[in-house]
C-alpha cells in the first residue's frame, strides 16, 4: 500500500512537472506574434537579447568606474589607541583620532584629537592633560598643484565612461545590422516561396489540361510529357524555397529569446509582413548624416575617450617635473573641559607647521615617461584622423550602393512587367493553336526568374539602407529611440 502512494506521488510530480514545461513553453510561443513584423522583431531583440543586455551592462560599467574613482575624495575617519604597562608603571598611553578631508583643488582638510601620557612617552607626543585638538590643511604647492594622482583617476574614469557609451552603440549597431539583415532573408525567402508556389500551381493546371487535351485527341503524348517535365522542375525548386524559409527561420530563432534568457524557436505558423521588404523611391544621402557620423560615431566617441585618457595622463606626467613642495599647518588647541560652575574651556595656543621639498636632479625617468605620453597621444590623434576618413568614404560607398541597387530594382520590376506582357501574349496564341508549349514555357521561365531576381534585389536594397545606418553608427538611434 506505501509503495502505491508513493508510486502515485511521484506520478503527480511528473505530470505536474510536464504541464508547468508546457505551460512555460506555450508561454513563450505566445511572446511571438503570429504575424512578425520588423517592428515587433526588433523589439523583442532589444528588450530581451543576451547582447542587448550586455549592451545596457556598459553603461554600468562606466556608472561604477567614476563612482570608485570619486572615492578618492571620501572622507577618511582614523582612530588609534597603544597602551604599555610593565612592572606597574604606565610606560605610555597614546591615543589619536582624526578626519580628513580630500578636496577637488588637492588641499587636505585635517581635523583630530590626541592625548597621551607616560613615564616613557616619548616627547614630541606629549599633550595636555585634557588631550590636544588639531584642525589644519595640508597642501602641495609644487608637484601636485593643478593635477594630481586622485584628479587624474577622476578624469580617466569620466573618459571611460564616455568610451562605454561608445562601445554601448557598436554592440547595438551590430547587434541590430545582423538581425535586420536575418530577418529582410526570413521575408524574402517567403516571398520567393510565394513565387514558387504560383508557379508550380500554375504548372500542376497547364499539366491538367493538357492531359485532358490529350486523352481528347487534341495533344499528341508528348506535350503531356513536356508539361510534366515542366511541373517537375518548378516542384524542385519549390523544394529549394521551402529549405530556404526554414533555414532563415532558424537563423531568425538566434535573434529570439524571452524574459527568462531562455531561446525561443520560430514557430511554423509565424509569417513576416511583406511589406517590410519595400525601400524608398528614392535616395539622396543627407549631408547632416555625414556630420552626425563625425560627431557622434560609437568608433569614435572610443577613440576620443582614449585620447581624453591619454591627456589626462601627459598633463599628470608634465606635473612630475616640477618639484615637490608640500606644506602643512594646524592649530593646536586645549582640549580640556573645566567643572560645570566654570563651563566648557576651549584655548588655542600653538601651531604646527610642516615643509616637504624633494625633487630628481636629473629626471631621466619623468622626461622619458612624458616623452612617452607624448607619443601615444600623437598615435591616438592620427587614428582618430584615418578613423574619420575612413567612415566618411564607407557612408560614400553605401550611399552609391544604395543608388544603384535602387536603379536595377526599377530595371527588374520593369522586366517583370515586360515578361508578364511576353507570356500573356503567348498564351493567347497557344489558345488559339499558332504555338507550342514548349513557347509558353520558355516565356513562362524567365518571369519565374525575373520575380525571384526582384525579391533579391529589393532585399539587398533594403539591407543596404540599414548598412548604411550602421556604417555612420546611427542604427541603434534609429530603433532605440
Amino acid at each position: 500500500m506505501m509503495w502505491s502512494i508513493r508510486g502515485e506521488a511521484t506520478g503527480i510530480r511528473r505530470l505536474l512537472h510536464t504541464a508547468i514545461a508546457m505551460l512555460a513553453c506555450a508561454l513563450a510561443i505566445a511572446q511571438v506574434p503570429a504575424t512578425l513584423t520588423r517592428e515587433a522583431f526588433v523589439r523583442l531583440v532589444l528588450e530581451h537579447h543576451p547582447m542587448a543586455r550586455q549592451a545596457a551592462l556598459r553603461n554600468e560599467m562606466g556608472e561604477a568606474a567614476v563612482r570608485s574613482a570619486r572615492g578618492g575624495f571620501d572622507p577618511v575617519a582614523s582612530a588609534s589607541y597603544d597602551a604599555k604597562d610593565f612592572d606597574e608603571k604606565n610606560y605610555y598611553s597614546l591615543m589619536q583620532a582624526g578626519l580628513k578631508l580630500p578636496t577637488w583643488y588637492g588641499i587636505d582638510l585635517l581635523a583630530g584629537v590626541e592625548q597621551g601620557e607616560g613615564e616613557f612617552l616619548n616627547p614630541q607626543l606629549t599633550t595636555p592633560n585634557d588631550g590636544l585638538l588639531k584642525a589644519g590643511v595640508k597642501a602641495s604647492l609644487g608637484q601636485g598643484l593643478f593635477i594630481d594622482e586622485r584628479r587624474a583617476a577622476l578624469r580617466k574614469a569620466q573618459a571611460y565612461q564616455r568610451a562605454t557609451e561608445g562601445e554601448r552603440r557598436m554592440l547595438l549597431n551590430a547587434l541590430l545590422l545582423q538581425a535586420l539583415s536575418d530577418h529582410t532573408d526570413w521575408v524574402a525567402a517567403h516571398a520567393a516561396l510565394r513565387v514558387s508556389d504560383d508557379a508550380v500551381s500554375l504548372a500542376q493546371i497547364r499539366l491538367d489540361a493538357v492531359r485532358g487535351s490529350w486523352r481528347g485527341g487534341d495533344r499528341p503524348a508528348i506535350d503531356t510529357l513536356e508539361a510534366y517535365l515542366q511541373f517537375q522542375d518548378r516542384l524542385m525548386r519549390q523544394q529549394q524555397a521551402q529549405l530556404n524559409v526554414r533555414n532563415a527561420a532558424l537563423r531568425l530563432s538566434n535573434h529570439l529569446w524571452d524574459a527568462a534568457q531562455r531561446p525561443l524557436e520560430l514557430q511554423e505558423g509565424v509569417r513576416p509582413d511583406a511589406r517590410d521588404l519595400i525601400s524608398s523611391n528614392s535616395f539622396l544621402l543627407p549631408d547632416t548624416l555625414l556630420t552626425t557620423a563625425v560627431d557622434g560615431h560609437p568608433l569614435l566617441l572610443q577613440s576620443l575617450a582614449r585620447i581624453d585618457q591619454l591627456e589626462v595622463d601627459r598633463r599628470l606626467r608634465s606635473e612630475y617635473l616640477k618639484p615637490s613642495l608640500d606644506v602643512r599647518y594646524q592649530w593646536l588647541g586645549n582640549a580640556g573641559v573645566a567643572g560645570p560652575d566654570d563651563g566648557a574651556r576651549l584655548s588655542g595656543n600653538g601651531q604646527l607647521v610642516g615643509v616637504g621639498f624633494s625633487m630628481p636632479l636629473l629626471l631621466r625617468r619623468e622626461r622619458g615617461e612624458l616623452a612617452m605620453a607624448r607619443l601615444r597621444l600623437s598615435d591616438a590623434g592620427l587614428a582618430v584622423d584615418r578613423d574619420r576618413l575612413v567612415i566618411r568614404n564607407r557612408i560614400r560607398e553605401r550611399a552609391n550602393d544604395i543608388g544603384v541597387l535602387r536603379q536595377q530594382a526599377d530595371l527588374g520590376a520593369s522586366m517583370v512587367q515586360n515578361n508578364e506582357r511576353l507570356l500573356n501574349g503567348e498564351n493567347q496564341r497557344f489558345a488559339a493553336g499558332e504555338s507550342s508549349l514548349f513557347l509558353v514555357n520558355a516565356r513562362e521561365v524567365p518571369l519565374i526568374d525575373a520575380r525571384i531576381r526582384q525579391v533579391e534585389l529589393e532585399a539587398r536594397l533594403r539591407k543596404a539602407f540599414f548598412l548604411l545606418d550602421h556604417e555612420a553608427g546611427t542604427l541603434w538611434n534609429t530603433w532605440t529611440r
